[in-house]
């Protein structure tokens, strides 16, 4: 009886993986078919990076948050700011269509690598690089690293400064080498829309989410099992590269924007953009009222603004 049962409890989960694997690999492949890449591609050593350029002007690199892909800019915001500059929106690494550069989670300063070579090769050796969320991170690496050619920073609710209460436990199990496999097949092939539309509304509170963009930005590149996987990996290894590079930002001498949402409570300014004003007394800081986590979709006049004081200080 024990070895039947052992039996069959092995064929039921040998039945279950196999059947999320199948169901993980036709949603990706849904996808792709439902929300194909919207950009070109460029290999920069060996890693494909996914952009997207509009406009014509000064540069202005736009770099997206955890989870996201560069749609989350060109669902309203990037068209608008195209009309007076270059836009060259990425998907970061493990994000979007763009590769993994690795499977340790890439670094800020990696990341911020891969894009600034992607920029460069392009054709854009200096430009305003512009960050929403862990992208503000990756713009702020950016901006330490390569500070002769970056002629501005804008911050949009950015992660800049270390914090005490922990990320979601799920980071952690998605970095994992043997638990990441499980969750990030699970999720993507049976995590159901309304735990899509539940995090949207959350990260929009208390604005709505706005109408048509769940459709639009696709959250089936979301639930990608390397999208899960990788975002796992960067999000639970942050704090610490967070911790090195927050001691450094007095040496980011070019103009500044910080843009916050006063009532974001992912990314609370009160430990990140308050902080940062105070590290960094040059920057212009804009704390916007009545908007969370997603300003960039709901302070557009306020970017604008940031976006024309960095092109012409």
């Amino acid at each position: 009886m024990i070895k039947k049962a052992a039996f069959t409890a092995g064929l039921a989960v040998a039945l279950a993986t196999g059947l999320a694997a199948f169901k993980s690999h036709r949603n990706d492949a849904r996808t792709m078919k439902t929300h194909p890449p919207l950009g070109d591609f460029i290999t920069i050593d060996g890693t494909r990076v996914h952009y997207l350029i509009e406009g014509s002007g000064p540069t202005l690199v736009l770099i997206h948050g955890a989870g996201g892909n560069l749609r989350d800019f060109t669902f309203a915001l990037s068209g608008k700011l195209a009309k007076t500059h270059t836009v060259i929106t990425f998907d970061r690494p493990g994000h979007g269509y763009t590769d993994t550069i690795h499977d340790r989670g890439e670094t800020l300063i990696e990341q911020a690598a891969l894009l600034k070579a992607a920029t460069d090769a392009l054709g854009h050796p200096s430009a305003i690089v512009a960050g929403y969320s862990y992208g503000g991170a990756v713009a702020l690496a950016w901006g330490l690293e390569y500070p002769n050619t970056t002629n501005g920073i804008l911050l949009m609710n950015a992660v800049s400064n270390p914090w005490t209460v922990p990320p979601s436990k799920l980071y952690e199990l998605a970095a994992g080498p043997y638990t990441g496999p499980i969750i990030a097949t699970a999720l993507s092939a049976f995590a159901p829309a309304s735990l899509v539309e539940d995090t949207m509304q959350s990260l929009f509170a208390p604005q709505p989410t706005p109408k048509g963009y769940l459709d639009y930005i696709g959250s089936g590149l979301t639930l990608s099992k390397t999208a899960i996987r990788a975002n796992g990996r960067q999000v639970n290894g942050l704090l610490p590269h967070i911790e090195s590079q927050s001691v450094r930002y007095p040496e980011l001498k070019m103009p500044i924007e910080i843009i916050h949402g006063a009532a974001d409570v992912s990314i609370p300014p009160s430990i990140h953009a308050d902080v940062l004003a105070k590290q960094l007394p040059h920057a212009i800081y804009t704390l916007v009222p009545n908007v969370g986590h997603s300003v960039h979709h709901y302070a557009h006049d306020e970017i604008l603004a940031s976006v024309a004081r960095l092109t012409n200080p």
